[in-house]
């Protein structure tokens, strides 16, 4: 009796031991997934921007969505690559740019080329194409993303400089996988050319404020120096041409 008795006890005792280890191995798993979702959250996703001073690395966390530096920089990587190369980096502009922008554009863009027989202008007068971006306009309240671009294009032929040709585009962005040939997570859809026509930006209209007070200025000390009083402010527009008697 004693031995039936012993061993019940030995049995509810090991039952009790084999439930606490797995409530124990429960908490641990628990503990140990809240740890590494919060490392990973924490950790972000590598990406890589492109600034005048050069490229650097970035964490970025999940969900936190497009920066509107983020979006402007793959804009402007992607416009200076395009269309800012010569012979020799022809091929590997085209290869660091087609990859920032949906196919259709990109074929467009890529046909274009060569239909202008661009390459081929390049080895024959040894020229090469430089480009200058003036502003990039985002609209970041509204997905997708959509934007105006406005650059200038330069081309050189030997030590002879053509004058500057304005361009505008209009786009589209919409959110990809990052990867390797494309590291922002954007991708440029809708691409066309636009006139050139740039909204004036508010440090524009200060320094034309400015310059229109600097004249002004100017005009009351020289009609004071010469003994003219000057009342009203100087006309920013001619006067209206007298029309003939009849």
């Amino acid at each position: 009796m004693n031995s039936v008795q012993d061993l019940n006890k030995t049995f509810i005792t090991m039952r009790t031991m084999a439930l606490s280890a797995l409530a124990l191995l429960g908490v641990v798993t628990v503990a140990a997934g809240a740890l590494l979702y919060r490392a990973y959250e924490s950790t972000g996703q590598r990406v890589y921007v492109v600034s005048d001073t050069g490229s650097f690395s970035a964490q970025v966390g999940r969900g936190t969505g497009h920066t509107p530096f983020e979006a402007r920089n793959l804009v402007k990587t992607f416009l200076l690559t395009m269309f800012g190369h010569d012979q020799y980096s022809f091929k590997h502009n085209l290869d660091a740019g087609l990859p920032l922008i949906e196919e259709r554009g990109g074929r467009f863009l890529f046909e274009s080329f060569q239909r202008g027989q661009v390459l081929q202008n390049y080895i024959r007068y040894g020229a090469r194409q430089a480009v200058t971006v003036d502003s990039i306009h985002l609209d970041m309240n509204h997905r997708p993303i959509t934007g105006r671009a406005y650059i200038k294009q330069t081309v050189f032929i030997g030590d002879q400089q053509s004058q500057s040709k304005p361009l505008g585009a209009k786009f589209a962005l919409i959110e990809t996988d990052r990867s390797d040939a494309n590291p922002f997570g954007l991708l440029i859809t809708d691409f066309d050319f636009i006139p050139y026509n740039p909204p004036v930006t508010q440090e524009e209209k200060d320094q034309l404020r400015d310059q229109e007070q600097a004249r002004q200025r100017k005009l009351r000390e020289e009609a004071e120096a010469a003994g003219v009083p000057l009342t009203q402010p100087a006309p920013t527009t001619p006067a209206p041409a007298a029309q003939p008697a009849h």
